[in-house]
């Protein structure tokens, strides 16, 4: 009943709860040789930082710690940021290609 409510335009989803509470997240890049880059934004296939950078195409780690759990992802910045804000990521996979 609660998701057909939630489907067909009930308010539930907009109630206030005692126990919610809005979540810390932060989200930044761990660049080999160029330290810490704090992100705005990321999507599937790109990152945004906080300002425009100069650094060259480097491996990373992506980080992101939600009420300080961290989750760490290895990524190849691809791209670098050149004089951007904005760069693009792609997943490094452990696995043999082959």
């Amino acid at each position: 009943m609660a998701i057909s409510l939630a489907i067909f335009g009930s308010t539930f989803m907009s109630e206030t709860f005692p126990c919610a509470h809005s979540a810390e997240v932060r989200i930044w890049l761990e660049c080999e040789g160029y330290g810490r880059v704090n992100l705005t934004r990321v999507t599937p296939k790109s990152v945004v930082a906080n300002l425009p950078l100069n650094i060259p195409p480097c491996y990373a780690n992506l980080v992101v710690t939600v009420d300080g759990h961290r989750i760490s992802n290895r990524v190849r910045v691809s791209s670098g940021f050149s004089n951007r804000a904005v760069a693009l990521v792609r997943a490094v996979s452990d696995a043999a290609p082959f």
